[in-house]
Formats: C-alpha cells, sequence, structure tokens
C-alpha cells in the first residue's frame, strides 16, 4: 500500500454534521464499480486534502504529480450530490468515495480524544475556529502487526446503558479502545472496526461522552428493544458482546414494579400511608422508590434490578395522591380515615391495613353488627330509623353522608330526630336551604320536636347571639352573606338541605358552605345528580374533601372516551362513595303509598302555532347556522332563548311577543280544558295541580279555567306570591274540587299538595330531576290516593325531542346511584339544529 499524507481542514460543528452523514449507509449511493475505484484511490493515498464545512466537503485528489482534480460532495435529504473538475464523471464520483473514506478515518480519529489532547492538537478554546493539521506520515501500516479484535462492553448504570470498547491483543490482553494511546497507530482493519461501531452505536440510539470516552444510552425506553433485536446484530459483527453483571439484569427484560401502601393508624381519626415501591420479593432501595414515584410512567433503570416500569394506574394512583396531599397536611404524612375509601379506590397501588384500620373500614358497612344503637321515637318509620341509625353511626367514624331518599320519603324529620337523640355537647347546629324551605324546618322542628331551640339567621346577626345552644336555620343567600363568621364558628352538625344549590363549585355560595367548621356534616337531596357528575364531586366536597380526588383529574375522567377506563372510573367512583350515600325509593320503603299513573299527553298544533313555530326556527337558522355545537358554545345565549320561545310557542303562541292570539289557537291548552272537565266533573272532590315554568302561561290560563269551572277554587302559587303557605294551605283543606296553578320553580320545592290526585305538567322541562321534584310535591307521605300525571307535549316539535333526552337523563339519574351512567348533553343527542328543533308533519 503506497504511502500518503493528507491535509484535513475542518471544525467540530462540520465534523459532527459529516459524522451524521457517514453514519447513513452511505455506500448504497454508488455502484460496485464506483465503489472499487474509490477504495483503490484510498488505499494508495491518492487523497491530498480534504476540506470539511457543515454542508459540503471538498476532496483534492493527486493521481501523477500534474495530474490532479477535486470533487466536492453535497449532502441533503436525498444523500450525496458530486460535482467535479474533471469532465469523466465516473472519475469524479471515484475521487468522492475516497473522500469519503477519508472523512470516516477522520471521524474514527476523533473519537480518541485523550490521544489528541495529549499530542496538543486540539484545545477546548478554538472549538469553533477551523484547525490546519499538517500532513502526517501514513497511519496504515497494514502489514506491521496483526490487527486487533474490537470488543464493545455494555455496562448498566443508573443513568442507563454505558457502551465502552476495548481491544483484545493476540496474547489475550485488553487495551482501551475508546481513549487509546495515540502512539498506537491503527491498522485499517482496526480502523474499520471503530468506524462500524460508532456507526452501530449513533443507529442504536447511543450518545458520545466525550468527558468519559464512551457512549451512553439515556432512554430507558429504548434499552429493552436493542437488547433483545440489535445486540444479536452487534455479536454478529463483533464475535462478541461483553456484558457486566447490570446490564444482563436489564437484558431480561421490563419488570413492573408494585405499589404497596402500609396504612396505620396515627389517631383516633387519622391514618398515615408508607407508600413503597416492590419488585417480587425486593424492596427498592427509598431513593429509586422516590425517583421512580416522581417521574412517573414509563421505564427505569434500578441498580441490581435491571429495568422496571410503571404503568398508567399506578402513576394515576401516586399523581392523584401527590395532588391530594396539600389539602390534608403539609407534610403528606396524616389523612382523614375516610380517606382509605380513596385509597381502595386506586388500581395501581395495593394496600397494607392494619388489623384496627381493617375493623373500623368493616364497622361502616350497613349490617355491621357492633353498630351502636340510638334510643329513638315509636314514630319514625322503620326505614326513617335506620338512616338515622346510619347518619349517627358515621359521625361515630369521624365520618359524613349523603341521604339521598327519594322526596317525600322524610329526610327533614330523620335530620331532625337525629340532632334530637344524639346532640353535639355544648355546640349548636346549623340547617342551610333555600328560603322558601326555611318556614318548613321551623315548622317540623316545633311539630316534633317543640323543646329544640331554634333561630332563623338574620341581616346582621351573628352565631354567637344565644343563649343555650341552638338549632340555627340559614337560607344560603344569608350563609353567603355571613361568611365572614364562619372562621370563628364551629357547629355540631351542619346539614345542607337541597344540597344541590352548591352544584357549582365556582359559585360563591359553594365557597360559603365548605367554609363551614362541624363536627359532623350531613348533605340532603332527592336529586344529588342534575346534570353532571361533577355535582356528586361538588357535594363530597363538602362532606369529606379529597374524597373523590382532584376537580381537574375527576372532570377528565367523567370525559374520558375509552370504554374500559371509563368502566374502571366508574367502578372506583362506587367504591368510594358507597359507605356515604344512602338512598331509598317509595316503591321500596313506602309500601303503603298509592300507586303513580305517569302518561304522556300528546297534543295537536293549530295552524297558527304552526305558523310562529317554524318562523321562529327559521329565524333562528338564519342568525345561528345549523352548527349545534357553535351555536351553543359561540352564542349561547341566543341559541336557548331560541329554545325557550320555541317551548312557549309549543304551550301557547301568545307568549310570543308582538304575536296576537287568543287561547283557541293553544292545542295545548284546549286539550287540558277537556281533560279538567274529566277530573273535574267526576265524582269525589277531585284536586288538580298545574304546573308551568311559565308564569305568563298560567296567568292567560286562569280565566279560562275560572269561566269553564266557575263553582272550582281556583289558587295560584309563583315566585309573586308573598305568603306561599296560604293557597297551599286553602288547595290541601278544600273540601270540594280545587285546582292550583303552580309555577314549576315556585312549587317545587318546600310544600306539601299531597290533597292532589292529578297533575298536569303544561311544558316538560328538559331536567327530569326538577319536573320530578315538582311531581313529589303531590306523591309523598300523606297521600291517600292514586295519582295521575299528564305530561303534555305538542306533536312533532322540540318537546317531543326534549322528552327524548329527559329519558336519557332520568337513567342516568338512576345509574348514578346504582350503575353510574354517563351524562349527555344537547350536543351529543342531536346532530344539528334541524334535526333538533324541526317541525315534523302530523301523522
Amino acid at each position: 500500500m503506497s504511502s500518503r499524507s493528507t491535509s484535513r481542514v475542518y471544525n467540530p460543528i462540520a465534523l459532527e454534521a459529516w459524522f451524521e452523514n457517514v453514519g447513513l449507509d452511505w455506500e448504497s449511493y454508488f455502484a460496485p464499480e464506483t465503489l472499487r475505484a474509490g477504495r483503490e484511490l484510498y488505499r494508495q493515498g491518492k487523497i491530498s486534502g480534504i476540506e470539511l464545512d457543515n454542508d459540503e466537503a471538498i476532496v483534492n485528489c493527486t493521481f501523477e504529480r500534474k495530474d490532479t482534480c477535486y470533487a466536492v460532495i453535497e449532502w441533503s435529504a436525498k444523500g450525496p450530490k458530486v460535482r467535479s473538475s474533471t469532465e469523466d464523471m465516473q472519475r469524479g464520483r471515484a475521487v468522492a468515495v475516497a473522500g469519503l473514506y477519508e472523512i470516516e478515518e477522520l471521524i474514527a480519529d476523533e473519537i480518541e480524544p485523550l490521544a489528541y489532547e495529549a499530542k496538543g492538537e486540539r484545545q477546548a478554546e478554538d472549538d469553533e475556529r477551523p484547525i490546519q493539521m499538517e500532513p502526517k506520515a501514513a497511519e496504515l501500516v497494514e502489514d506491521a502487526r496483526q490487527p486487533r479484535r474490537l470488543t464493545p462492553r455494555l455496562e448498566g448504570i443508573r443513568s442507563g446503558l454505558r457502551m465502552n470498547a476495548y481491544w483484545v491483543n493476540p496474547d489475550g490482553s485488553r487495551e482501551p479502545a475508546l481513549q487509546g494511546d495515540a502512539s498506537v497507530e491503527l491498522v485499517s482493519e482496526e480502523r474499520e472496526a471503530l468506524v462500524r461501531l460508532t456507526g452501530l452505536a449513533k443507529d442504536a440510539g447511543f450518545v458520545f461522552r466525550g468527558e468519559h470516552h464512551d457512549f451512553l444510552m439515556s432512554n430507558a425506553e429504548r434499552i429493552a428493544p436493542y437488547l433483545k433485536r440489535t445486540l444479536k446484530c452487534w455479536e454478529d459483527s463483533f464475535g462478541f458482546v461483553d456484558l457486566d453483571y447490570e446490564a444482563r439484569q436489564m437484558a431480561d427484560g421490563v419488570r413492573e414494579v408494585k405499589i404497596i401502601g402500609r396504612v396505620e393508624s396515627a389517631g383516633q381519626d387519622t391514618m398515615r400511608v408508607d407508600w413503597r415501591l416492590k419488585l417480587g420479593r425486593k424492596w427498592l432501595e427509598p431513593e429509586d422508590a422516590e425517583r421512580i414515584a416522581k417521574a412517573g410512567r414509563g421505564t427505569h433503570v434500578v441498580k441490581g434490578l435491571g429495568l422496571v416500569r410503571l404503568n398508567d394506574e399506578q402513576t394515576d394512583a401516586l399523581a392523584e395522591w401527590r395532588v391530594a396531599a396539600a389539602s390534608h397536611s403539609e407534610e403528606a404524612q396524616t389523612w382523614p380515615r375516610y380517606m382509605v375509601f380513596s385509597l381502595f379506590g386506586e388500581r395501581g397501588a395495593h394496600l397494607d391495613l392494619e388489623d384496627e384500620l381493617q375493623q373500623w373500614r368493616g364497622s361502616l358497612t350497613p349490617n355491621a353488627s357492633d353498630v351502636q344503637q340510638l334510643d329513638l321515637p315509636d314514630f319514625l318509620r322503620p326505614y326513617q330509623a335506620h338512616g338515622v341509625q346510619w347518619m349517627s353511626n358515621l359521625r361515630r367514624h369521624s365520618c359524613h353522608g349523603l341521604l339521598a331518599d327519594e322526596m317525600g320519603l322524610g329526610k327533614t324529620l330523620q335530620v331532625l330526630t337525629l340532632l334530637h337523640a344524639s346532640p353535639v355537647p355544648g355546640k349548636s347546629s346549623l340547617i342551610v336551604c333555600p328560603a322558601s324551605v326555611v318556614p318548613v324546618w321551623e315548622s317540623e322542628a316545633a311539630r316534633w320536636y317543640p323543646e329544640m331551640d331554634t333561630a332563623v339567621l338574620r341581616s346582621n346577626q351573628t352565631f354567637d347571639d344565644v343563649g343555650a345552644p341552638k338549632l340555627w336555620i340559614a337560607s344560603y343567600t344569608q350563609l353567603r352573606r355571613h361568611k365572614h363568621l364562619l372562621d370563628s364558628a364551629e357547629f355540631g352538625y351542619a346539614v345542607l338541605d337541597e344540597a344541590q344549590y352548591i352544584k357549582n363549585p365556582d359559585a360563591k355560595v359553594t365557597h360559603a358552605c365548605c367554609a363551614i367548621q362541624a363536627e359532623c356534616r350531613i348533605a340532603l337531596t332527592g336529586t344529588p345528580l342534575e346534570n353532571r357528575l361533577l355535582d356528586l364531586w361538588t357535594l363530597f366536597r363538602f362532606l369529606m374533601p379529597g374524597l373523590l380526588g382532584n376537580r381537574r383529574r375527576f372532570e377528565d375522567a367523567v370525559e374520558l372516551e375509552d370504554s374500559e377506563r371509563r368502566a374502571q372510573f366508574e367502578e372506583r367512583l362506587r367504591m368510594q362513595i358507597a359507605p356515604f350515600l344512602l338512598r331509598r325509593k317509595k316503591d321500596a320503603v313506602g309500601a303503603d303509598l298509592p300507586a303513580k299513573v305517569e302518561m304522556d299527553l300528546i297534543c295537536p298544533i293549530s295552524d297558527l302555532q304552526r305558523q310562529v313555530y317554524e318562523g321562529l326556527l327559521n329565524k333562528g337558522r338564519e342568525e345561528l347556522g345549523d352548527d349545534l355545537q357553535a351555536a351553543m358554545q359561540s352564542q349561547a345565549t341566543n341559541f336557548f332563548t331560541l329554545l325557550t320561545r320555541l317551548r312557549q310557542a309549543c304551550c301557547d303562541p301568545g307568549l310570543i311577543p308582538e304575536v296576537a292570539a287568543p287561547l283557541e289557537q293553544s292545542g295545548k291548552i284546549q286539550t287540558l280544558l277537556i281533560h279538567l272537565e274529566e277530573a273535574l266533573e267526576g265524582a269525589g272532590a277531585r284536586k288538580v295541580v298545574i304546573f308551568s315554568q311559565f308564569v305568563q302561561l298560567l296567568t292567560r290560563l286562569k280565566p279560562e279555567i275560572k269561566a269553564k269551572f266557575p263553582k272550582v277554587a281556583l289558587l295560584e302559587l309563583t315566585g309573586q306570591t308573598r305568603d306561599r303557605s296560604k293557597p297551599v294551605e286553602t288547595f290541601q283543606n278544600k273540601d270540594g274540587p280545587a285546582v292550583i296553578l303552580v309555577s314549576l320553580r315556585a312549587g317545587g320545592t318546600g310544600i306539601t299538595l299531597h290533597a292532589a290526585d292529578y297533575v298536569f305538567l303544561l311544558d316538560p322541562w328538559w331536567n327530569p330531576a326538577v319536573e320530578n321534584q315538582a311531581v313529589d310535591r303531590v306523591h309523598r307521605i300523606g297521600q291517600q290516593k292514586r295519582v295521575f300525571v299528564y305530561r303534555m307535549i305538542t306533536q312533532g316539535t322540540i318537546e317531543e325531542r326534549i322528552q327524548h333526552l329527559k329519558r336519557e337523563k332520568r337513567e342516568l339519574f338512576e345509574n348514578t346511584l346504582g350503575n353510574l351512567g354517563s351524562a349527555q348533553d344537547l350536543k351529543e343527542h342531536f346532530n344539528d339544529l334541524e334535526e333538533l328543533a324541526r317541525l315534523l308533519p302530523a301523522e
């Protein structure tokens, strides 16, 4: 082989760029004959100089003394592009090939940083300055000695998989290959092996570390695939790859760790949780466990154990508890005992409960044999007595409950009995309820427990205005106005009646309620889920903060589209709330209640109604477009105004501004009058309740009923009625037939109308929970007659679609307390505005 000297001009950035290029299979871009010619030029030492720039390389070649040429290599995404000073294209490309081999040799030299530094050929401060290297004597001395064998060595370290290499001499001795002595010249086979190792390392994902003179694969996700698939190719290429113990552990594959939570008592009401990670029978060191827990899902390197993995469920479990930590303890060491049910909801964690906590948890179950029984009055029904005992048992365990009995089953009486039978010594109790229900609590307390001292919270009053402990009754509005007093007040019991009032977690009244300090907290509602599952989260935020986790994570889970993950969330939610929620239905505990017959009454649409309805719809589509989702997002107010106008047209076209129409043009009112005739003129003193959300409709209806039924008592209860008790009392005690007109919102809570046996719902409310509240004003304890409920639906209109939506929301409500379904909204029910509201032809 001819000797040669080559001038090299480059800078580190250019060298790195060409390191990337030659790491690819660059030889595949050239024909075999071109490669052979280029190799021959390279071996003969014909390359006199190379100059590297970031984007191109200039290769100078001397064939004879005056026979010279150069080639310019430009590298792009499509590979090398060659330009040459010779017209012989084949010759020019051969020069380029020889130059690329020379560049590979330069790169091989550069992976021996210590040798270069020892010779003083590079200085750190000159990294950005082109380096002119003097021509040197030939380094390829193929015949001088037998080539050494290059052996890669893999070592497992905490930061990943490290790759080094060593030379094996013919006598079996070893020498470092990546930081070798510069005085030892490489033969061509050795140089080729180094270049090959460098390219393979880069392709596999290793990164060269100059300060350590080794390569590192820090991405733990790539280690297992490399060891499983790529390592065999390396063994074929080099004959042997040396693995230390840690690397062999990694080669065994990725194993999943277990999260073990040791839960111990930390006091009467608190517990301590110690999280540990375990692989098989071995516990991870605390620093490794902490590092993995912070990093979360994915593959991690553990010294002595190889590769371990945290899955999504485990990561979610740790993240949930990390978020919850801030709300209970600065050091995240102790938790309320009720949080053990949130722990059991984490599918990614295994729990080890100490015996005392096992017993405590078991004693919360409804059939626990060791429940202490209160001495209760005989006038309670059996299910009411059970409800009182259930709430009392929760209090003894420092837990809090949601009493969600169906409306009309006596939740008020159950709470008053608890407060009377098991008072908190020395502390007042607080009832918070809608303003319209404040008199109900006063009268019920006076009726059942007259010795109980009660006081209603008024403006400019404080909770210190007491002598002996009292039962305070406050409206939600007054509580919000007195929020500044809550920091200094401590109550025995705090009870939220109609607790759906705090369903908006961002509302001021919700913040006020959550600021109440009480030994025992109770929420009462017959409708714990009106619109969405977040309502349930808000109720338990008041009752037991942290039990249902972080709000954002809860909302994300509610919106999950993956059916499997959604089912896991629902199962977890059931498990968490089961001990703290009690719901009974009339058909299960009120066997002595007469039946309730419900039916849809389909009403015809008059010509004028049809004209008004279609006009409203067409105008709405012009203004809002037909994209239902876009309309609800960008023009929500106009969209829901349109829905309200359409529903008004279904009831009575005269409700629409600037439309003058007699009631004869309302097919629904005419249908109502016909059925009223049947109801009021039959045998017995029939009584009828007519509900509507539109007060104007009730006002227009009132003279029609008076004219048609002059001998029937006609009463009215709306938001403008000052004394709500008077029309209710008259209706209840009237001997003869009577009709009461009630606005849906005004009469939905806090009144009893069980003297009635007919209910007409003039306009179907899209929320079934609100509608059921109204119906249950009639069908409740004390009812002695069969109740007929008519929902009046105008044929072919939006009301029919709303009725369909109502059925689905009713399923949501039932499933949430049983099997927990998923909430639906208008966007998910209807594709566009036309589908939601178009007028269908009469059948």
